[in-house]
C-alpha cells in the first residue's frame, strides 16, 4: 500500500510539471487546425496561456460529465482523461469511443488485461523471455521509443498472450509516469524468433492484439518498425492484415537489419549493442523489470477497479437490438 501511495503522489507531481506543457501543446493543436481564432497580438503570452488552460478544463468537464452519464464505467481521473483526450488529438468523440473501448476491452479480454500479478509464474516467465523497455532519447520529433526483443530462443516458453499481458504492463507505466507525449515508436527485433514459435502465434491473440493498438491504446502511435527481419513475420503480418486499418499498415516498416532504422532512428539513440550510445537493452531490461516489480500493488489495483460493470450498462436501441444479427 505504501508504495501504491507514493507512486500516486509521484504521478500528481508529474502531471502538475507537465500541466503547462500539456495546455502549450493543446493549445498550438487547436491553433493549427484552425478550431478557433485568437488575436495573439492583442491577447499576449499569458492570455493565449489562460484561454488554452480555460478550454482545456472545459473539456475535460464535458468529458467528466459524460462518464456520470455511463454507470458502467469505473471511476476515471481529471490526470486518466487528459491523457484520452490527449491520445485522439482532443477530438471529443473519438475521445468517447477509445474511453469505452479501453475499459470494455481490458475487461473483456481475459488472456491479456486480467491476472495480471506479476510475481505470478505466467507473468515472471514473459519477463524473463523478453526485453521490453523504452529507450532514453526521444527521437528528433520528441516521440518516445518502445524497444521489445525476445531473449529466450526456447518456443515452449513462448505464450504470446501472456508476453502481450507483461508489455502492455510496461506501456502502461511509461504512460502513467511520462503523460502526454508527442507520439511512441515501436521497435521489434525479429532476429531470435524462429519457426518454432509460430505455431504459438493465434489467430485471435493477433486480432486482440491489433484491435486494442487501433481502437483503444491512448497514446499516439506513429511508427513500427522491425528490424533484423525474419521470414515468418510474414505469415503473422498475413494473419494481422485483415484487421489492420489503413493508417496502422501505413506505419508499418520492414528492415533486413538494423542499418535500415537509421534514417528514422539515430543510432546513436540505439542500445550498445545496435552501435548506440545507450545503455545496453538487457541493463535497461533490468531497471523496467524492477519497476513493474515495484509498482506490483499499483498494477494490480488498477486491474481490480478499472473495469466496466456490464450489468450497469444503458442498453440502446439499434437495428441490432431489434433485429438481431443479419
Amino acid at each position: 500500500m505504501e508504495v501504491l501511495l507514493v507512486h500516486l503522489s509521484h504521478l500528481e507531481m508529474s502531471f502538475t510539471e507537465n500541466y503547462l506543457q500539456i495546455v502549450k501543446q493543446y493549445f498550438e493543436e487547436r491553433r493549427r487546425n484552425k478550431w478557433w481564432k485568437v488575436n495573439e497580438n492583442h491577447v499576449g503570452m499569458d492570455g493565449l496561456a489562460c484561454f488554452a488552460d480555460n478550454r482545456l478544463r472545459s473539456d475535460v468537464q464535458v468529458l467528466i460529465e459524460w462518464v456520470q452519464t455511463q454507470p458502467h464505467l469505473p471511476e476515471i481521473s481529471e490526470y486518466e482523461l487528459i491523457l484520452f483526450l490527449h491520445s485522439n488529438y482532443y477530438e471529443m468523440e473519438a475521445t468517447k469511443k477509445t474511453i469505452e473501448a479501453y475499459y470494455t476491452f481490458r475487461t473483456t479480454c481475459k488472456d491479456m488485461f486480467v491476472d495480471k500479478d506479476v510475481c505470478s509464474a505466467p507473468v515472471q516467465q514473459a519477463m524473463d523471455i523478453t526485453a521490453i523497455t523504452t529507450l532514453p532519447k526521444l527521437t528528433q520529433e520528441n516521440y518516445r521509443v518502445i524497444f521489445a526483443k525476445i531473449i529466450d530462443t526456447d518456443a515452449s516458453k513462448f505464450v504470446l498472450p501472456t508476453i502481450f499481458k507483461f508489455g502492455f504492463t510496461c506501456v502502461d507505466i511509461d504512460i502513467w509516469e511520462n503523460g502526454c507525449s508527442e507520439g511512441y515508436v515501436l521497435i521489434i527485433d525479429t532476429k531470435t524468433l524462429h519457426i518454432g514459435h509460430l505455431p504459438k502465434i493465434g489467430l485471435f491473440t493477433v486480432k486482440n492484439f491489433v484491435y486494442y493498438i487501433q481502437e483503444a491504446l491512448p497514446l499516439r502511435l506513429k511508427a513500427v518498425h522491425f528490424i533484423n527481419m525474419v521470414p515468418m513475420i510474414e505469415r503473422i503480418l498475413a494473419m494481422a492484415r485483415p484487421f489492420l486499418k489503413k493508417e496502422l499498415l501505413e506505419m508499418i516498416h520492414f528492415h533486413t537489419n538494423v542499418e535500415g532504422l537509421f534514417p528514422f532512428i539515430s543510432q546513436r539513440d540505439l542500445p550498445v549493442e545496435y552501435g548506440g550510445d545507450s545503455e545496453s537493452l538487457l541493463v535497461a531490461k533490468k531497471k523496467m523489470d524492477d519497476k513493474v516489480m515495484e509498482l506490483r500493488d499499483f498494477i494490480l489495483s488498477k486491474e481490480h477497479t478499472q473495469r466496466i460493470d456490464e450489468s450497469k450498462r444503458i442498453k440502446t436501441k439499434s437495428l441490432f437490438n431489434l433485429f438481431g444479427a443479419f
